[in-house]
């Protein structure tokens, strides 16, 4: 009889165990699925063409460069065939359900948000080391079957500049407006908890005309590109991809200071690292769909 009980309760155990199993399986997957029916969603489709890829600042108004950096400089033809490109960049919210479902361990926190609460919500964008956003891109693509990778620093621009025009800053107008379509200095403070940082909630201010939001204006963002300073003097034409090889990777966007670093031509780069205990080279990013 006692040799009954025991294994009677052996199998309830494992009967429970399975039942646990099983459920925590569907919730998985459950939230992936929830996880890219939204990215995918918030996808928006950007018709290829040509454009002049660089600082555009000769050709238009006073003819004077709008970038202080050198490495923009050669305006060069580039026709990109369509992509689709997120309309917000990943957040916070996104990247914990990618990391529960994937059990891949979440990343040190970043030594900014370790001062700011605020940029730790669901609603902010992560901050994440180049690989860790390629990692999340290929994913996507992985989960939901479709060529999802970093967008190429030639598809940043082409969409921050809707589709290549002369917009120095990927706003709705191309202009920064501090109180219209950019936080004053004071909105800057109360989003990052007195930090005054150039990041803010995704969605809060006006998209640019292809209604993309934030390109460059809360966060440095990742691109899938290889840096090198001299790579515009010898970029093929038609979907370029950058450098072969490289130490760095190229980053858009705005870090604080001046609005230099958020105009749409504006190249920056960081040293590519892989440990996922690193909380400095990190930036936010978003993905896109290749056809």
């Amino acid at each position: 009889m006692k040799s009954f009980c025991i294994k009677t309760l052996c199998i309830i155990f494992v009967l429970i165990l399975t039942a646990c199993d099983s459920a925590s399986k569907k919730q998985n997957a459950d939230l992936t699925n929830k996880l890219i029916e939204k990215s995918i969603r918030n996808m928006t489709v950007v018709k290829g063409g040509e454009f002049l890829m660089g600082d555009f600042g000769q050709l238009v108004g006073e003819k004077l460069p709008f970038s202080i950096q050198q490495d923009d400089k050669v305006l060069h033809k580039v026709i990109l065939s369509v992509f689709s490109i997120s309309k917000y960049k990943v957040t916070n919210g996104d990247y914990n359900d990618y990391l529960s479902v994937t059990g891949i361990r979440k990343p040190t926190l970043y030594i900014l948000a370790k001062n700011s609460p605020s940029l730790q919500k669901i609603n902010y964008s992560v901050y994440v080391n180049w690989q860790q956003a390629k990692d999340y891109c290929l994913w996507l693509g992985k989960m939901s079957g479709k060529k999802i990778d970093l967008p190429t620093e030639a598809q940043w621009e082409y969409a921050a500049r809707s589709r290549g025009q002369f917009f120095p800053y990927a706003t709705n107008d191309g202009h920064i407006v501090r109180g219209g379509n950019y936080p004053t200095y004071d909105d800057l403070d109360r989003y990052t908890d007195g930090l005054g940082l150039p990041i803010y909630p995704i969605g809060k201010y006006p998209p640019n005309p292809l209604g993309l939001y934030d390109m460059g204006l809360s966060g440095k963002e990742w691109t899938n590109d290889w840096y090198a300073a001299d790579y515009y003097s010898h970029s093929p034409v038609k979907d370029p991809q950058g450098p072969t090889e490289g130490i760095q990777k190229v980053q858009r966007g705005a870090v604080g200071g001046d609005d230099q670093y958020a105009l749409t031509t504006f190249r920056q780069s960081s040293p590519l690292r892989t440990n996922a205990g690193d909380d400095y080279d990190v930036s936010v990013f978003r993905c896109v769909v290749n056809n």
